[in-house]
């Protein structure tokens, strides 16, 4: 089965992590290009984060990357008011794919839905592909916005950001959890990625996460398989995890091979061949 990452990352002066440096070593890129082999990886969302003084610069080296790597489709960094005039096609000439933006509460949320709004004609035409890295609060304030880009498919990372916890929750308290996420299920650009499931776990290196389960179980029932994609989250996911253990993610084991496949690349294929027929 060939894979496709929705979710990793790539830093030009390495990710700190949690040790001061990056668990991946000094060379991230040679070392996510030797995963790829090993794994058989043939395409990857490589996802822009400018949002602290380390990682400033990080959408101007995802771009110095593309022309070289056709296997990166690179979305860029940008803040919840969005960018500058003009930037935007600039980074489609670029080649990046999308935007990521990150969002903790309902302010920044606020800030990006009114920008998502004014931009939608320009994003919709390019079928831009938005990767968001949203709490729940923030999430609850996004629906009326990305109802006008339904041309543009929404990945929300690491399932939603319900939290961690140390035990499984019930069902009823993960789906008071994600519930702003289980409302955009009614939107089909809407999906969700199977990604940094070590963040809905305590201790987070104890895999497989089985905290996690109760809201895999529910994502797939609202979202299909159709809708869910694998990320490895590489390297953060490496302070916690091996890298193999990420490509395990718990409550997908029931799968046929027919969904497994969708979820582990066919899904972020299908997004990504969208993209370029409209560009």
């Amino acid at each position: 089965m060939d894979l496709a990452d929705a979710h990793l990352h790539l830093f030009a002066n390495g990710y700190p992590g949690r040790y001061g440096r990056s668990p991946a070593g000094t060379e991230e890129l040679a070392a996510y290009q030797d995963i790829r082999r090993v794994h058989g990886i043939d395409r990857a969302l490589v996802v822009g984060y400018e949002g602290e003084e380390h990682f400033a610069g990080n959408n101007d080296y995802l771009a110095s990357l593309v022309g070289s790597h056709p296997w990166i489709a690179p979305v860029a960094y940008v803040s919840p008011d969005g960018p500058a005039e003009g930037q935007l096609a600039r980074w489609w000439a670029a080649g990046f794919v999308g935007v990521s933006a990150y969002l903790a509460d309902t302010e920044q949320a606020d800030r990006f839905a009114a920008w998502l709004t004014t931009a939608a004609p320009q994003l919709t035409a390019a079928r831009t592909l938005l990767s968001l890295n949203a709490t729940p609060a923030a999430t609850a304030r996004l629906g009326t916005a990305l109802a006008g880009l339904d041309a543009c498919p929404v990945l929300f990372s690491h399932l939603g950001l319900p939290g961690s916890r140390p035990t499984p929750p019930t069902a009823q308290q993960a789906a008071e959890a994600l519930a702003p996420l289980l409302d955009l299920a009614l939107l089909p650009q809407v999906g969700v990625k199977v990604s940094g499931l070590y963040a809905v776990s305590e201790p987070t290196h104890a895999w497989p996460h089985s905290a996690a389960r109760p809201f895999i179980d529910l994502l797939l029932e609202r979202f299909g398989s159709r809708r869910l994609y694998w990320g490895s989250d590489f390297p953060p996911s490496l302070d916690h995890v091996s890298f193999s253990q990420t490509m395990e993610p718990v409550g997908l084991e029931q799968l046929s091979r027919t969904e497994r496949a969708d979820i582990f690349g066919a899904n972020l294929r299908r997004a990504l061949d969208g993209v370029r027929a409209a560009r």
